[in-house]
């Protein structure tokens, strides 16, 4: 899960991954359209996203996927 939830400015999508190789962060609106995507290399273990001045207000959705994890939780942005 992101932190912190909620958020105004900033927030960190933490995720751990069986073997080093991309990862690639998406986030959407409740409608379903895409306002953020990064890919990054990472490590075997913990990495994380940090995320700054996403163009939204309210719930979103993200979805972190690699060659062997996706996952898609909610998180909420105040402005």
């Amino acid at each position: 899960q992101n932190e912190p939830n909620p958020f105004t400015a900033e927030t960190k999508i933490g995720y751990t991954l069986p073997t080093a190789g991309e990862a690639t962060l998406t986030v959407r609106d409740l409608t379903g359209r895409t306002i953020y995507t990064a890919t990054q290399s990472s490590v075997k273990g913990y990495n994380a996203f940090n995320v700054t001045n996403l163009e939204a207000t309210g719930v979103l959705y993200y979805t972190v996927e690699s060659a062997e994890f996706t996952a898609t939780k909610k998180m909420v942005i105040v402005k």
